[in-house]
Parts: structure tokens; C-alpha cells; sequence
């Protein structure tokens, strides 16, 4: 770099603090930094990637993960392909206003133009009745409740669900609500990642590129308008990877490292998945600049933290919530291999990971030995080791809804994973590392543009759920009874409770809740098809003892059975003809 010197004044030259470089030299020092040199052997890889994400069949569940493309019309591939382009030209970018512009930009765009559609990943579509319900004032339930219901945290509670409807009050929709929420959490996401990649002590010339690697995965799909927790938990998350891969020197930093996982806990259970990495944090080798009583306070604060988010937990549904999820998964685990197919496991992996595939084959064998002998890895790999089975057997759970569905769940690994791969790029020569990211970032953009663009669109959307419900591999009944049952709940949003009945009845068949049944006896009434509404209704009450709310649904649709055959005997009488 050129050696400091003062501005000019009135004319004469200003002293320098030291001679002038030769103006070739600093030519050559620039033309250094912006070398580029290609990624080896690893760009067959890349190569591969590229042909499995152009050529992958559509609306097969085998590669959900990694055909968006191919899902979707020429109107949108089109664009998609440009993008993927463009996205070199971010080896350039240096400024930080850049970066801060194409942030804002894309958060907006994710939020409201791609935001996702038809609700049908996660408990959206529950999230979105919900919050509907509660303001229209429909029901008494306390907010207890509500958290029962949406197996929400209370941070969760207030941010996506509270948040939105207060939102919605001051005269907008729910939809653009969620949006907004949406938007503000990609943006404290996004800063986060950028914080990160500066605690990474990455190149300044790469780090605008490095930091777009990271954020560009299907994960961006949680800031689209999704009703759901994964947005807060990757913004929490975000912030608390950048505090505790700081260097614990001072009193201020273990308290803002214990207190952003206490965050990111209040926000969703699996923060308690990332409790080993924490115990690492304070008891394991130090990171360069650590003090040890600063490593002691911040083990006395996690447990604190620890302490305080437990207690929260039990104040909410999060406690029994947490109690009901290890049941599950400890009754999952013998049926785990039917429940999630290896395929499902590595469309997973790809989508909410991505650069994880691609680093280790870019960085290459030279890489690989730099970044295991770096300080402070040791926690990035522990986090990213011990989300691993979570990955697998929460979508196994007869709660779950399937790793399709239920991607989201893999959110916080997905980070943590990416974060472990960026922070192997960054050990590379700037020039290689522009070399791997020039490689790398055309593939991001194509998976998480195709997951976005995907459920940005009606139909491609309702063409995958069609084919969830059509196509193998087959799933096990809890989790197809849940797709059957929002399959009706979209027909009957539509008018077509004649479509919807069938749906609700096979989902009752496959998990006998009478709350199906009763939903099916409403959607066989409305379709004016009595006799089969009340063959449901008999159905549903004897499932077994019904709840008093559920008995009193029972209640009201006898009432309207009822009501609708004494409309339609009213209806034909007049017309009969004479003399009958």
C-alpha cells in the first residue's frame, strides 16, 4: 500500500511521512489484488452442480431441493440465469455502501415481490389462520394458548405473530404484515453475516463477494413473507456466531456473547441444540485475545442465560413444547430411515447449505491443512457436528410434516454449516478466493433463486404439493395426513369444498383426529352432499371422547346439516307439481 500523506495547502506539497512509491510498483500492488486464479480440480464440481441444477426433473420429490429451475416457466428462468450471471461482478465490489444498497435491495425484493405464496411450508398456513382469528376476535383463547398452538417461544410470540397483527391494524394486510416483519429481520440478518465475515479477518477486496456467498442459500426463504419462526432464529443466530467468534477480552464481550444466545433461545428451541458449542466457547481452547476471567464470566453468564431461557420456556407452551419434541423424537428414532429418505437428506443439505458442498473442493487439500491448523475452528465444527442429527430426526417426528415441509428446521444448521465453509475460503489467497467465489456464486444463485422463485409461484408451488402427495418416495401417514389436510384447507380458500371433502376425509383415515372429520363434514355439507356430512359426523363422534371445543364444533355442524335439509325441503316444495 501507498505510504500516508497529508493534503496539500495553499499550493505547496505537503510532507510526506515517507518517499513516494514508484507509481509502477503501486500499479503492480493493485494489479496483485485483483488477480484471480481459478479454483483447480474443484471446478468439475462446480461443473456438476451446474448440471444437476439446469437439468434436475421438475416437481419430483426425489430433487425438491434442487429443481426450482426446471420448475418454472421461461418468464422466470430467464431472469434467474442473468442473476446467477451477474453475481460475479460482486468479486469487484468493494465499498461498503455497495454492499449495504444490494442488502437493502434484495431484502425488499425477497419480502414482498418473492415472498411465498401459498403457504404451504411449515405451519404457515396454521400461522397466518391464527393470526386472522386473533384479530378478528372469533375465539377466546389466552396467549398461552396461542404459544400451545403455534409452539412458539415467547420471543417468537412477539415478533411473528404479535408483530404482525399489530402491523396489519394500522390498515395493511396480514400478508404485507408478515412481509414487513420479514423485511426487518433480512435486514439485522444481513448485518449480522456482514459482521461475521469481518470477524473472519477475510480480504477487504473479497469481502463484500464472501459475505453474498454466505447469505445466498435457499434460507433466504424465511425472509419471503414466511409466517413462521426460521426468519428470527437465522437473525438471532447470525448475531450470536459474530459475538462469540470475537475474541472474549473484555467484561462487554461476554456479556453481548451470553445475552445474543439467550436471544436467539427465547426465539426457538433449537438454540438448545448450540449449547455444546457454548460450553466449547468457555471451556475449550481459547481463541487468540481471549482473558480468562473474561472466559469464567462468560460461563457464569451462559448458565444465567441458560437459567432465564428455561424459565421463559416454562412461563410459555416452550417448556412442554420442548418435553412433547423429545418424545417424539425418542419414539422416531426406530423409524427414522422410513420416515426421511437419504434422498430428503442431501436436497436438504443442498439447499440450506450449498457452499458447504462447494468449499471443500474449491479450497483443495492446501486449503483444507490452513484451515484446521486456524485458531478458534474448533467451535465452528462442533456447532455444525452436533445439528447434524437434528437435521434427520425432527422431520421424523409424527408432529413433523416431513423434511420437505419442514425445511425450515434445518435453518440453523444451514448457517452454521455455511459460516464453517466461508471461514475456510477465507484462509485462501485473495487471489484463489476470488477464483472459488467467481465459481461458487453463479450455483447460489441458482438454488436460492429457484427455492424463491419456486414458491413465489402459484402454480409450480401447488404442482410440488400435488406431487408430494402423488409421487414416491411414499410418506409415513402422520405427515401425509397433514399434507391431505392443507391440501383441503387450500380448496376449500379457493370455493371448492366438493375438491376439499375428500382431502380432509383421506386425512382423517391416515390420523384419526376428529377435528378432521369435522372438517370434512362441513366441506361434504357445503358441497351440498348431506348424507355424506353426516356419515362424517358419526365418524368424528365416534373417534372418541371429544373435547369441549371440539364437541361443541360437532354441536354447530348438526345444527347447520340440519338447517341446510330443511332449506332444501323448503326449496323443492313450491315447485312440485299439483295434486303430490
Amino acid at each position: 500500500m501507498s505510504a500516508p500523506r497529508t493534503r496539500e495547502r495553499h499550493g505547496r506539497p505537503a510532507r510526506s511521512d515517507g518517499p513516494r512509491r514508484p507509481k509502477r510498483e503501486e500499479r503492480r500492488e493493485g494489479r496483485a489484488r485483483a488477480a484471480i486464479e481459478p479454483p483447480g480440480a474443484g471446478i468439475w464440481l462446480v461443473v456438476a452442480c451446474a448440471a444437476l441444477l439446469l437439468l434436475a426433473p421438475a416437481a419430483e420429490n426425489r430433487f425438491w431441493g434442487v429443481n426450482g429451475f426446471r420448475s418454472l416457466g421461461w418468464d422466470m428462468r430467464a431472469p434467474l440465469l442473468l442473476a446467477a450471471a451477474a453475481a460475479v461482478l460482486l468479486v469487484r465490489a468493494r465499498a461498503r455502501w455497495v454492499a449495504a444498497a444490494l442488502g437493502v435491495l434484495a431484502a425488499l425484493v425477497i419480502a414482498f415481490p418473492l415472498r411465498e405464496r401459498i403457504h404451504f411450508l411449515g405451519d404457515t398456513q396454521v400461522r397466518l389462520r391464527a393470526m386472522a382469528i386473533f384479530t378478528a376476535d372469533m375465539i377466546s383463547v389466552t396467549m398461552s394458548e396461542w404459544s400451545t398452538r403455534l409452539h412458539a417461544n415467547p420471543l417468537d410470540v412477539l415478533v411473528d405473530f404479535l408483530a404482525p397483527i399489530g402491523i396489519s391494524r394500522m390498515g395493511t394486510s396480514l400478508v404485507a404484515a408478515v412481509s414487513t416483519v420479514s423485511l426487518a429481520l433480512a435486514l439485522i440478518y444481513m448485518a449480522g453475516v456482514w459482521r461475521i465475515a469481518g470477524r473472519l479477518a477475510v480480504a477487504a477486496e473479497a469481502r463484500v463477494a464472501l459475505c453474498a456467498a454466505m447469505l445466498v442459500s435457499g434460507t433466504l426463504l424465511a425472509f419471503a413473507g414466511y409466517a413462521e419462526s426460521a426468519g428470527l432464529l437465522l437473525a438471532a443466530g447470525a448475531w450470536w456466531w459474530a459475538e462469540i467468534l470475537a475474541p472474549l477480552d473484555r467484561p462487554r464481550q461476554a456479556v453481548r456473547a451470553a445475552g445474543a444466545w439467550l436471544i436467539m433461545a427465547l426465539g426457538h428451541r433449537l438454540a438448545l441444540v448450540m449449547l455444546l458449542p457454548v460450553a466449547w466457547r468457555a471451556l475449550g481452547p481459547p481463541h487468540v485475545g481471549d482473558r480468562p476471567g473474561v472466559r469464567r464470566l462468560y460461563l457464569g453468564l451462559s448458565l444465567a442465560a441458560l437459567l432465564a431461557a428455561l424459565g421463559a420456556m416454562q412461563l410459555g407452551a416452550g417448556g412442554r413444547q420442548l418435553g412433547m419434541d423429545v418424545s417424539d423424537m425418542m419414539r422416531s428414532l426406530s423409524g427414522v430411515l422410513r420416515a426421511v429418505p437419504v434422498s430428503d437428506y442431501l436436497n436438504t443439505l443442498a439447499l440450506v447449505a450449498p457452499l458447504a458442498w462447494l468449499a471443500p473442493w474449491l479450497a483443495g487439500p492446501a486449503g483444507l491443512a490452513a484451515f484446521v491448523r486456524r485458531p478458534g475452528v474448533g467451535v465452528l465444527l462442533l456447532g455444525a457436528l452436533v445439528s447434524l442429527p437434528v437435521l434427520w430426526i425432527v422431520p421424523a417426528n409424527g408432529s413433523g410434516l416431513g423434511a420437505h415441509r419442514d425445511w425450515d428446521l434445518a435453518s440453523l444448521e444451514g448457517l452454521t454449516l455455511t459460516l464453517t465453509a466461508a471461514a475456510l475460503l477465507a484462509t485462501l489467497p485473495a487471489p484463489r478466493l476470488r477464483g472459488a467465489l467467481i465459481a461458487a456464486l453463479p450455483i447460489l444463485v441458482l438454488v436460492a433463486g429457484g427455492w424463491l422463485l419456486v414458491n413465489a409461484s402459484d402454480r409450480a408451488a401447488l404442482l410440488r404439493a400435488r406431487a408430494l402427495a402423488e409421487k414416491p418416495p411414499e410418506l409415513i401417514e402422520p405427515h401425509a395426513a397433514a399434507l391431505h389436510d392443507w391440501i383441503g384447507q387450500r380448496a376449500m380458500d379457493l370455493g371448492e369444498p366438493g375438491y376439499a371433502a375428500p382431502e380432509f376425509e383421506r386425512s382423517f383415515e391416515l390420523n384419526r383426529n376428529p377435528r378432521r372429520a369435522l372438517l370434512a363434514t362441513e366441506a361434504w355439507a357445503r358441497a351440498g352432499d348431506l348424507a355424506r356430512a353426516r356419515a362424517m359426523l358419526a365418524r368424528a363422534q365416534a373417534a372418541g371422547p371429544l373435547s369441549p371445543s371440539v364437541a361443541e364444533s360437532a354441536r354447530r355442524l348438526a345444527e347447520l346439516i340440519a338447517g341446510m335439509a330443511r332449506d332444501s325441503t323448503a326449496g323443492v316444495a313450491p315447485t312440485a307439481p299439483a295434486g303430490r
